[in-house]
């Protein structure tokens, strides 16, 4: 299986952005899951600071994999056209 672990450039500056600011924001919203478990109320400042965070998390990981999908999406058909090729040199 391929990850970011095993490719070609190892951990990019993009899959520590992406690995980083998701850690941070599941972390943020852990310590609010576990506050409300506790009986603990949140305060709206945190809430807000979720709301503040969640539209940039999703413009990374957007970002990160919207890249990556345009990449995969422009090598398929250079796979075919060179199949192609060693068809016709073989025919």
């Amino acid at each position: 299986m391929k990850t970011f672990l095993n490719d070609k450039d190892g951990v990019s500056e993009k899959d520590y952005l992406l690995l980083a600011s998701t850690t941070v924001f599941f972390l943020f919203v852990a310590i609010g899951l576990v506050l409300v478990l506790m009986g603990r109320p949140v305060d709206g400042m945190y809430v807000t600071l979720l709301d503040m965070v969640a539209p940039v998390l999703m413009t990374i990981t957007g970002g990160v994999f919207g890249v990556r999908a345009v990449q995969e999406y422009r090598k398929a058909p250079q796979k075919s056209e060179e199949e192609a090729v060693d068809y016709d040199s073989r025919v």
